[in-house]
């Protein structure tokens, strides 16, 4: 079971306690091999090893991100793509780590997943997959250097100095009704048989509703109102957060986008029974918000 960690700032930036903790047996490590997260076989959520194992393996923990605390113990993010094992060649090498699991990308996972876990991992993902791609500076070009546990970067460059902070990147998703129905659509980029709801980017200067709308109107040509807010996920694909909306159209003429959508249809309830039976249709991965928008719809539950 994977505890709710204190998040908070004022407890990552004492560089100190942070040292302390990264030499702690005690401490806990959620391990990565770049972007593919060590998973036990039997369920999803993270194999966890201590200080102690890490350093009876001689894994660095030198780029580790601090993910929060339970009680006094200290959890992190560590990338073992990053560190080094001795004289560290592939990943095979840490055949150790992998003796009750697998390094799995988090993105083809199809199970439901606890939302403490989920939220930890895709934390833990973000935040190394950001550290990873500044480790010099936007701005000047300069080497950077890791603080507060990985939650900012500073140049090292005098002339420059600044201090980068982790980005999140929202995005919408929105379930469309038109009566007793929703509308399902479907991605060149999606496996045979997918369907989903509709989702993208927010864009500078918008409000989620506006995008919510903007969306609809640009993928499948539709006038949305009663834009109403449902839930949140965090979406580590790399650094999302998926905002999830309902809204009903105003109309039922459907005029897709062909560059974005290969197809678009209203479904009943009864429709998704039987093309989900027949095997003509399939729903998103039950770990994301998008299944519980439908799985919400299906059942006749408003919220998710």
């Amino acid at each position: 079971m994977i505890p709710r960690l204190d998040r908070s700032e004022g407890r990552r930036d004492d560089s100190q306690r942070l040292a302390e903790a990264l030499a702690d047996s005690c401490s806990r490590f959620v391990i990565f091999d770049g972007d593919r997260a060590l998973l036990r076989s039997d369920i999803v959520e993270p194999i966890v090893v201590d200080g102690e194992q890490l350093r009876t393996w001689s894994v660095s923990t030198e780029s580790a991100v601090l993910l929060g605390f339970d009680g006094a113990t200290a959890w992190f993010g560590l990338d073992v793509e990053a560190s080094s094992v001795g004289e560290r060649g592939e990943t095979d090498e840490f055949s150790h780590l992998t003796c009750d699991g697998e390094f799995v990308p988090l993105g083809p996972v199809e199970d439901p997943v606890e939302s403490e876990t989920w939220a930890l991992l895709a934390q833990a993902r973000a935040l190394l997959a950001w550290n990873r791609a500044t480790a010099h500076c936007p701005d000047c070009g300069g080497p950077t250097a890791a603080r507060e546990g990985g939650h900012e970067r500073l140049c090292l460059d005098p002339q420059c100095g600044k201090t980068h902070f982790p980005r999140t990147d929202p995005a919408v998703i929105a379930r469309v009704l038109s009566g007793d129905r929703c509308l399902l659509a479907r991605s060149r980029r999606f496996r045979p048989g997918l369907r989903s709801v509709i989702a993208g980017f927010v864009e500078p200067g918008e409000s989620l509703e506006s995008a919510v709308r903007r969306e609809i109107g640009e993928e499948v040509g539709l006038d949305v109102d009663d834009v109403r807010y449902l839930g949140s996920q965090p979406w580590p694909f790399p650094m999302s957060l998926m905002i999830a909306f309902e809204a009903h159209a105003l109309s039922k003429k459907i005029r897709i986008d062909e560059d974005e959508l290969e197809a678009a249809d209203w479904y009943t309830r009864n429709d998704v029974r039987k093309e989900i039976a027949s095997g003509h249709l399939s729903l998103p991965s039950r770990k994301s918000i998008a299944r519980r928008m439908i799985d919400g719809w299906m059942s006749g539950e408003p919220q998710i």
